[in-house]
């Protein structure tokens, strides 16, 4: 089933789709891909290296990897997104996708028109009916060979407890392994409110993958103790 360039929705910049038929497809395409990773690789990872310094704490991980998968990490802030891309390196950004709030990151056609070009974005609706529709999109889209990036705890926080169920649903009914990741110093680097990042060190931490099982609530426990693990791996680095 080919993926076609759907019209934004009102409100929802663009997650109203005919069918399966996910939003934004054009961000897909062989073209919007080719200009996507000579940003990637050309500005984006580098600013990133300058401004604030990233380590990454378990990427071996990533070559248990042979197809697909979930990305769980918590969220501290705007500027998770471009670390974790940055972080798991270009063999896994070639095709992978990131959950973005579609009420933040599609507010506007131009907003989400470079969220998805630059970062490879696609809208989510995190409330109402709207959200059974995004978790299908994203369900699609992982049954297509596409890696999904999502932050499932909602809001900002350093916890690795809480998380939404969606990306649960994505990897089981897709069977796809979930990838625990851990951000650390992202809330300093970009305070909440700031509209700039600040200089300062980042650590991620990568967990082995998780298979995805057939149980929602099960796996949704194995990703909490999974960024758990990441985080005390990253703690433990820090101390020395």
């Amino acid at each position: 089933m080919s993926e076609r360039e759907q019209g934004p929705a009102a409100g929802t910049g663009g997650s109203r789709r005919r069918g399966r038929t996910p939003a934004y497809a054009w961000a897909r395409t062989p073209p919007a891909r080719l200009v996507r990773g000579a940003v990637q690789y050309g500005a984006l990872v580098p600013i990133l290296r300058f401004i604030s310094p990233f380590t990454v704490i378990g990427k071996r991980n990533l070559a248990q990897l042979k197809g697909p998968a979930v990305f769980v990490a918590n969220h501290q802030s705007h500027f998770d997104a471009p670390v974790c891309l940055a972080a798991l390196g270009g063999r896994i950004r070639r095709r992978l996708v990131v959950a973005a709030a579609a009420d933040y990151f599609y507010s506007n056609a131009l907003k989400g028109t470079a969220a998805s070009l630059a970062l490879g974005t696609v809208p989510f609706i995190r409330q109402g009916g709207g959200s059974r529709e995004s978790l299908q999109m994203l369900k699609d889209l992982a049954k297509r060979g596409w890696s999904v990036l999502i932050f499932p705890s909602g809001t900002r926080g350093s916890g690795a407890s809480g998380f939404k169920k969606g990306f649960a649903y994505i990897a089981v009914d897709a069977q796809v392994p979930v990838v625990p990741m851990y951000l650390h110093g992202l809330d300093q680097v970009m305070p909440k409110g700031s509209f700039l990042p600040l200089p300062g060190g980042v650590v991620i931490g990568i967990g082995p993958p998780i298979p995805p099982g057939d149980d929602y609530n099960e796996l949704v426990r194995k990703a909490e103790a999974g960024v758990a693990a990441a985080r005390t791996v990253v703690k433990r680095w820090e101390a020395g």
